[in-house]
């Protein structure tokens, strides 16, 4: 009887062995698919989270609801409050065919809301969420995952948000994605990340928040502009569209450059506080000068250290990073998603710009809240503006011989002064004489407004070197006159000015400078240079010319002609002394 005791008891755990095992390799076997998420970002994150598991059988296919999730539909059905298990289920799955619809081409709402539910999750909710919950990390433009257990999932890219509703657009859109797994499945993530956009704009009138206030933590409070309409004429901001917007454009050393940072209100749902603030980058030849507005929307933001509708601002000197940050910006704006926001803000060109094709670049980045329940943030693509400023070469020279254009002969000691035309593209008056700045070397530059105003400030000539050349910078784009005051001793002065146009050509597509002309025009005579080289500047021949010198009276020639009628004066003097005394012997 022990025996078969024995033998029972040792058949019976070889059975449950054996059923422990196929229940391993049916649970190590069961289905899963691969899931292809377009139009993604490299580097970010997608979260997934498995609503419904499910299985399939033929076209069949049956969902079971993940218990993590009970407390959402308890809530949102009605009657359901007490249902768990099988007829919560039962609820669940009818609850979501009918809020997403047949095709489901009405599922925002309800993944908008069931993704709000989950952010919002915590304590043991919280936890029985993430045991749903898988991630991936995306690609650029498609993110494939595989492996992924049969089900019906809600996709949230970690982060994102989506702009394209605003106010009065009853649409509702959503930043998560939800998806049907049993077998190979894609989406298009429709959503998108916080942006920010540069552009060059326009002057603007009026005064703003002043880079020494900013520094000297004096900010806070300190009028400027208000700008409630801008359609309206009592307006400081004049009114621009976007064709008057540009990634890159062209100034004088100590002009304005008028900057816009762009972005929107993003989707705030989940999140209860949320970081947003612009961060952007000045180039070493542009200084910060004045911050004149920052909106949302048509409400114009008051400066200040906290409060509604309202922004702080930093600015560090060594790091030449402007800083602006929307206060309590979550219980400000999260019933404003897709408003635009827009900072209005100048600098100067300074001493130190870099010339020609070599740009002089401000960086702008949008830093962001992008996890729901934490201090984590991320940064926008940097979005990139470049200024610039042209240069151009004058070369003095004469020719020994006019037959070879090619022995050119350096003259130095030439003297110029230049001349911006006036409003009716001729040459100007001395009204209109550009300031110049000696920097030595052979180069000179347009001197700034607050140069030109020191007392005792003289402009400097533009004198041509050893080697005939100078060389002169800090110009936009425009017309000019260059005079010649003095020539080099024994040389003929220029008859006329020489007309130089400055012209610079843009890329239509990426707004990027992709040359720029000098046309130099001399007694009706049109020559164009055109540069593309970062390290050379256009160069326009100036020709002086000598001539033989001509006799004058005193000269060695006179003298003799004289001396010679002296001599022969004298000869025939004494021929006649010398016949006379001969007639007399």
């Amino acid at each position: 009887m022990k025996k078969l005791v024995s033998r029972f008891m040792a058949v019976l755990m070889a059975m449950t062995m054996i059923l422990s095992m196929s229940m391993t390799a049916f649970a190590a076997e069961a289905p899963k698919g691969t899931l292809t998420v377009n139009n993604t970002v490299a580097g970010k994150t997608l979260d997934l989270y498995q609503i419904f598991t499910a299985t399939k059988n033929g076209d069949n296919v049956a969902y079971t609801l993940n218990s993590a999730y009970e407390g959402f539909f308890q809530n949102k059905i009605t009657g359901a409050s007490k249902l768990t298990g099988e007829a919560l289920s039962e609820k669940a799955y009818a609850y979501v065919k009918d809020q997403v619809g047949t095709d489901g081409s009405n599922g925002a709402a309800f993944a908008k809301d069931i993704m709000g539910w989950i952010l919002s999750a915590s304590g043991e909710t919280k936890t029985a969420v993430e045991s749903t919950h898988s991630t991936a990390d995306t690609a650029d433009t498609k993110t494939v995952i595989d492996n992924l257990v049969y089900g019906y999932y809600v996709v949230y890219p970690l982060g994102a948000t989506d702009t394209s509703t605003a106010p009065g657009n009853e649409t509702v859109k959503s930043v998560a994605s939800l998806v049907n797994v049993t077998g190979d499945a894609s989406i298009n993530m429709k959503s998108n990340y916080p942006t920010v956009d540069k552009k060059i704009i326009p002057a603007q009138s009026g005064s703003g928040i002043t880079v020494g206030a900013i520094v000297d933590d004096t900010w806070a409070g300190v009028h400027h502009m208000e700008l409630d309409d801008e359609n309206e004429s009592e307006d400081a901001i004049a009114p621009h569209g976007t064709t008057d917007e540009k990634k890159a454009g062209d100034f004088g050393i100590g002009d304005t450059v008028t900057y816009q940072l762009t972005s929107k209100v993003p989707d705030m749902t989940g999140y209860n506080s949320y970081t947003f603030k612009f961060s952007d980058t000045l180039s070493k030849g542009l200084d910060l000068k004045e911050v004149l507005s920052v909106k949302v929307g048509n409400t114009t933001l008051k400066a200040g250290k906290t409060g509604t509708n309202t922004y702080a601002l930093t600015y560090d000197k060594t790091s030449r990073i402007l800083t602006v940050t929307l206060n309590d910006f979550y219980n400000s704006y999260k019933e404003h998603v897709g408003e635009t926001i827009t900072v209005v803000y100048t600098a100067t060109l300074n001493k130190d710009a870099v010339i020609g094709m070599n740009p002089n670049t401000n960086k702008a980045e949008l830093e962001f809240s992008n996890k729901p329940g934490t201090d984590e943030t991320g940064k926008s693509e940097p979005s990139i503006v470049n200024a610039h400023t042209f240069d151009f070469t004058i070369f003095k020279y004469y020719l020994k011989d006019q037959k070879n254009q090619n022995d050119k002969t350096a003259l130095a000691g030439a003297e110029f002064e230049l001349y911006k035309a006036n409003t009716e593209g001729t040459a100007a008056d001395t009204n209109a004489k550009i300031n110049i700045i000696d920097e030595n070397n052979g180069v000179y530059r347009q001197a700034t407004p607050e140069e030109a105003s020191t007392a005792g400030f003289t402009s400097a000539k533009i004198v041509s070197d050893e080697d005939g050349k100078v060389l002169v910078k800090g110009l936009k784009a425009g017309t000019y006159y260059l005079k010649e005051t003095k020539a080099p001793d024994g040389y003929n002065k220029l008859l006329s000015d020489i007309k130089i146009e400055i012209k610079a050509k843009y890329n239509d597509a990426t707004g990027e400078l992709e040359s720029y002309s000098v046309i130099y025009t001399y007694n009706g005579n049109s020559t164009t240079v055109t540069n593309k080289d970062k390290a050379t500047s256009p160069e326009v021949p100036v020709e002086n010319k000598t001539g033989a010198q001509l006799p004058s009276t005193g000269s060695k020639g006179a003298l003799m002609v004289t001396l010679a009628g002296i001599v022969l004066f004298g000869a025939l003097t004494a021929s006649k002394v010398f016949g006379k005394k001969k007639a007399k012997n």
